[in-house]
């Protein structure tokens, strides 16, 4: 069947007053399109008719009139008087006197609606749940539903999931919603079968790069009268595709070197900046008298040659001469590898991997500079440095109002799915959860929960997208995606931990293009920091795992007081940003109550142990020969071998003990920056370094020992003492931090202040002289760890 199209929406150089925030903020206009470059390029997509609709203007659309197929519209900003709520209103087929009397009645959007009836104007409400001032209620949108009957269900440059749920509760409409509508606000319902909505596409486009990507179609229309008449009968349907983030991107750093140009140079294109000429590059914006490019890397390539040329790299600024690096580092990579996601053929995402590699790895290098500045001691040249990443900033500023402006409305559209059952089911985007992590390739309580939940949620098919950062992509059953990261950092005064600088417009694009609805954040470094930030662009929902006691950790490791107190005021901010936040224990839920987080949204996850890994049944007395301990009692620590786990105070009261009692071992099974030093001051026949175990051996390891000690006063939970009690040993523990309330909620050890060696020293003591208090506590051990299911911990989780 033969068709006519058009795109209803699409602006030309008189739209001049801009939505967009980044584009605001510069003072740029909207468009710089030509209105004959409009006209040319519709033609060009396959449109049989054409017309603009710019902002409370027809000039662009005069300007064409004289040409075949053309009509007059506009896209008229309404107002709701009882908050003033904007509203966009396309406005198709007009005339100039028509228009002058739209101009004054869109002040009050129930005049506009009256004369467009009375003068049976066709007309659509744009992008109809876009909150443009952040107005717009589920009230005044059900008044859009009684007072208009065309909506537009296809718009090309915003993200499909506004207008999907619209159509949803348009389609869905009975005469009793109609009805219940108009006595709940006092209206009378437009037309004969109010229920009945009919839908537009448009581009919106501003920048000429998605012209007619979304357009309208009709019966076949021998000319314009024919063609406005199928339209204002209804006899249409949108058809093109939605917008993406990324293109909307696109179409920003197109005008905003439009404005650049038109600005600065003048509107010449013989920019000799490096920052000029890369924008102009980026936006595939060409010099008239070159030929179009083959491709983005062979301009970008040729420009940056060409500038190097003009100007001398050794007369370059530092900062324009790490651009002109980094540059010519990301054309010198592989296509492929440059854009990882999406269709590599695809111009619009190598447009954003190559500013992604660009901005992230100058990011990194600046950050870099002003950590080794200021560890110098250079503050004037840290600031220097830290300074720089303004243009990265400014670089990556389009794409981070992109993502915001897709997303900012997302809380308003789960309401509106909550009041219209029909859009209930697109509430959701896809139903699933991403989960964030820093650590992952450490032996430690945090990778340990994420490697259980995540895999038990895979296996009960509730899956959970582990998401890491790290060089190497970890080897696990369920699904997980890692991102190499652009470089690291050393900790201070803990080089054997590495702070990785993540990919943060990468991971971004990652959470979007998933379609995840929830993320779970277990550490406030790096990566959980940029999970944070992409979270709140995407409007998704954040839960927080408190798994580490950060501040006594840093005051720990720092014997820095003041340190300790800036850590909890960045983890009262860092976790203030989330809906919910897991403690371990209700000990941990208390204290960060007391410092200052709200209550309300503090919730304890438990954890769980494997009893089919973990069971006294894999005791060997053999076990321990290969570290010549051939007998006696044998105190067992396992964990990160490091300055925070307190395990001096803990090898010192074994020392104590042994003076007393010759006939106990104590093995330390485990590594970590601190081993070899404590291995050499310690050299003992009765305590073991084993260094790292795993799987089958360390369980050997727990059930072949006769206790367990856990000296850390930092830990927030302590997995460790579920799998010694799991093995059958009872625990000795600190009375700070989480291990102590395992401890005491089945009276299954002994807790001590671990301040000091002597506690440690009579602790041991009292296990080794007092048989039935010794089997006692390994009843209670066994007895708590059987209660501990890993399944418990994941229903609360998900």
């Amino acid at each position: 069947m033969k068709t006519s199209k058009a795109d209803l929406h699409v602006h030309c150089k008189y739209s001049d007053r801009p939505s967009e925030w980044f584009l605001r903020r510069i003072g740029a206009p909207e468009s710089f399109m030509e209105p004959m470059a409009v006209y040319d390029a519709c033609k060009e997509a396959g449109m049989d008719y054409v017309t603009i609709s710019d902002h409370n203007c027809i000039r662009g659309a005069m300007e064409i009139a004289h040409l075949p197929n053309t009509f007059i519209s506009s896209e008229l900003t309404t107002y709701f008087p009882e908050n003033r709520c904007k509203i966009h209103c396309l406005v198709t087929g007009i005339n100039p006197d028509q228009f002058s009397i739209l101009q004054e009645a869109r002040e009050n959007i129930y005049d506009l609606q009256q004369y467009l009836n009375q003068q049976n104007i066709i007309h659509s409400i744009a992008h109809p749940l876009f909150r443009i001032n952040d107005r717009l209620s589920i009230e005044l949108f059900e008044k859009l539903i009684l007072l208009f009957n065309r909506f537009e269900g296809i718009n090309g440059s915003r993200d499909p999931r506004a207008c999907d749920i619209s159509n949803a509760i348009l389609s869905s409409l009975t005469p009793e919603d109609i009805s219940n509508m108009a006595n709940r606000h006092g209206i009378n319902p437009t037309g004969s079968e109010p229920w009945k909505k009919i839908l537009v596409g448009g581009s919106d486009d501003h920048s000429g790069l998605y012209i007619a990507g979304a357009h309208t179609v009709t019966p076949h229309a021998a000319d314009v009268n024919e063609f406005l008449t199928h339209l204002r009968e209804g006899r249409h349907s949108p058809a093109g595709r939605a917008g993406t983030s990324i293109r909307l991107a696109n179409s920003l750093y197109k005008i905003t070197y439009n404005y650049y140009s038109s600005r600065f140079l003048n509107g010449k294109r013989n920019d000799t900046s490096v920052i000029g000429a890369m924008l102009g590059r980026l936006s595939g914006d060409v010099p008239p008298d070159q030929p179009e490019p083959p491709s983005l890397r062979s301009s970008i390539r040729t420009g940056v040659k060409k500038l190097v040329a003009k100007k001398k790299k050794r007369q370059l600024s530092e900062i324009e001469r790490l651009i002109v690096d980094e540059f010519a580092r990301v054309l010198e990579q592989d296509p492929h590898r440059l854009c990882p996601l999406g269709n590599q053929d695809d111009s619009d995402a190598q447009n954003f991997y190559a500013a992604c590699k660009i901005s992230q790895q100058l990011g990194y290098t600046f950050l870099k500079k002003f950590i080794f500045k200021l560890r110098d001691g250079n503050i004037i040249e840290s600031l220097q440095a830290i300074s720089s990443m303004g243009p990265v900033m400014l670089g990556i500023a389009p794409y981070l109002t992109a993502f915001a402006t897709q997303h900012k409305d997302e809380q308003f559209l789960h309401s509106l799915a909550d009041r219209f059952p029909a859009a209930n089911p697109l509430k959701r985007k896809s139903g699933k959860r991403a989960w964030i992590t820093d650590t992952f390739a450490d032996v430690n309580g945090v990778s340990h929960t994420i490697n259980t939940l995540a895999g038990l949620a895979c296996r009960k098919d509730q899956p959970i997208t582990v998401i890491t950062c790290q060089q190497n992509d970890p080897d696990v059953a369920y699904p997980h995606k890692n991102f190499p990261p652009v470089g690291s950092f050393d900790l201070p005064e803990y080089e054997s931990i590495k702070i990785p600088f993540p990919p943060f417009l990468e991971l971004l694009h990652f959470l979007e293009e998933e379609r995840f609805d929830e993320l779970i954040i277990s550490t406030p470094g790096a990566l959980g920091l940029s999970g944070l930030l992409a979270a709140r662009l995407l409007g998704l929902t954040v839960k927080g795992i408190y798994h580490t006691d950060f501040p006594k950790f840093v005051q720990s490791m720092t014997d820095d007081d003041n340190l300790g107190k800036m850590t909890w005021k960045y983890m009262r901010w860092f976790y203030r940003n989330m809906e919910t936040v897991y403690s371990p224990t209700h000990r941990y839920r208390k204290l960060l109550i007391e410092n200052g987080f709200d209550a309300p949204t503090i919730k304890v996850l438990p954890r769980g142990v494997n009893l089919n890994d973990f069971n006294p049944r894999k005791r060997d007395n053999n076990f321990w020969a290969a570290y010549n301990l051939n007998g006696g009692f044998k105190f067992l620590y396992v964990g990160r071998v490091s300055k925070e786990k307190n395990l001096e105070n803990m090898i010192g009261g074994f020392l104590k003990l042994l003076k007393e009692n010759p006939h106990a071992d104590l093995i330390i099974v485990g590594d970590g920056p601190h081993c070899e030093e404590l291995r050499r001051r310690y050299r003992n026949d009765h305590i073991a370094f084993t260094g790292f175990m795993r799987g089958e051996r360390l369980q050997q390891a727990y059930a072949s020992a006769d206790a367990f000690i856990f000296p850390s006063m930092t830990d927030t939970f302590g997995n460790a003492v579920l799998e010694a009690h799991a093995s059958g040993l009872p625990a000795i523990v600190s009375d700070q931090g989480g291990p102590q309330e395992i401890v005491r909620s089945h009276n299954s050890g002994i807790v001590i202040d671990a301040r000091t060696p002597e506690t440690f020293q009579e602790a041991m003591n009292s296990l080794i002289n007092d048989p039935n208090t010794y089997i006692f506590l390994r009843n209670k051990a066994l007895q708590k760890a059987a209660e501990s299911r890993w399944e418990t911990a994941l229903d609360l989780l998900v």
